[in-house]
């Protein structure tokens, strides 16, 4: 009977040790660690972009924001111009909304 508490008492404090030092990795993982992008093509004609959260996508962007319409991004450097304005304002803590003033700032053609 000794045994048997024993062995789930040390059980249970490995798995307390495990699940604290992943969160404490978890933790000192940086944002640029955290997150990414990546543009993708649509169609013959446009590109978009997405932003993960490690494995988790946590935005899909197929079309240009703040402009009315479903306009694709005509060139693969401009959804990466506008996903990388929207990664650092995540990284930073900011507010990551797109504006028709930063699509002019980046050059955003739509």
């Amino acid at each position: 009977m000794n045994m048997k508490k024993n062995k789930i008492i040390t059980g249970i404090g490995c798995l307390i040790l495990l699940l604290t030092a992943g969160f404490v990795c978890y933790r000192n993982m940086t944002p640029a660690d955290r997150y990414h992008l990546e543009v993708m093509k649509l169609g013959e004609d446009g590109y978009g972009y997405k932003i993960y959260e490690g494995e988790r996508t946590i935005i899909v962007q197929p079309f240009i924001p703040a402009v009315a319409g479903k306009r694709a991004f005509r060139a693969e450097q401009d959804a990466r111009r506008v996903g990388n304005l929207v990664l650092e304002r995540i990284e930073a803590g900011d507010e990551f909304t797109i504006s028709k003033g930063d699509l002019e700032y980046l050059g955003i053609v739509y």
